[in-house]
């Protein structure tokens, strides 16, 4: 089960659209929202983190039961269980979806330029491997609804980060830097796949930060093994398939 949460026209910070810990408004309208996406997506619980556009991963199980969790500081999940929903929240930043293709185990990651600069997919496809033995080419990789490449102007700082020589300001597509790290980190390029939709320029409408600064909510994108199953519900190469 994999998606990410609808925007109506309009809909912005502290709205019922807005999944964010820090914008969307009292501590438990935010967790009646995990409560209800949890539902709505046939998971018996929900996990999402403080995210500090750093490069930790959480590995999550099923032990503290049902509901909602915040599990501190981090920009990124693995797990092996099923019925956990994994959840990272973004308003241009991209969402890593990544799959086992035999359905063993999963990874969510929130990457903006930091994380991404920082490595944060290369470290997710690292502790896949350690903590399952899943390895770059048993996996496919999602890279979600983001800012891009034309919407997304960066300084200097930014381009350093990537190695890029600017004098000054530049585009940066988060996606296509991404998708080059997943292929050099030995995922196949065609088990790499990017949306097309843009946070800031659509088509659909979503929340984006560069858009309207702090009146901007956060979407939820979500990610889980669904109970009861052998392979994760509609996810492979070339099969990816948003709710």
């Amino acid at each position: 089960m994999a998606g990410i949460t609808a925007v109506p026209p309009g809909a912005g910070a502290g709205s019922e659209a807005d999944f964010g810990l820090t914008t969307g408004g009292s501590s438990r309208d935010v967790e009646r929202r995990y409560e209800m996406l949890a539902i709505a997506t046939g998971m018996h619980s929900s996990v999402v983190a403080r995210q500090v556009h750093g490069t930790r991963i959480v590995e999550v199980d099923s032990s503290s039961g049902s509901g909602p969790r915040v599990v501190g500081e981090a920009d990124g999940f693995v797990t092996s269980a099923r019925g956990v929903l994994l959840a990272v929240t973004a308003a241009d930043c991209v969402p890593v979806f990544i799959v086992d293709l035999q359905g063993r185990c999963i990874a969510l990651l929130h990457a903006g330029w930091r994380g991404a600069a920082g490595g944060i997919l290369e470290t997710g496809l690292l502790t896949l491997n350690a903590r399952f033995g899943v390895v770059p080419a048993d996996v496919t990789v999602y890279l979600g609804p983001s800012i891009c490449g034309s919407c997304y102007e960066v300084g200097v700082e930014v381009l350093q980060a990537f190695r890029r020589d600017a004098a000054g300001p530049a585009k940066l597509d988060l996606r296509a830097e991404l998708a080059q790290e997943a292929v050099r980190s030995g995922v196949s390029a065609e088990r790499v796949v990017r949306s097309e939709w843009c946070t800031r320029c659509g088509p659909v409408h979503l929340h984006s930060h560069r858009a309207r600064g702090v009146k901007a909510g956060r979407m939820a994108a979500f990610l889980g093994l669904v109970p009861g199953t052998s392979r994760a519900d509609r996810l492979g190469a070339g099969g990816w398939e948003l709710r």
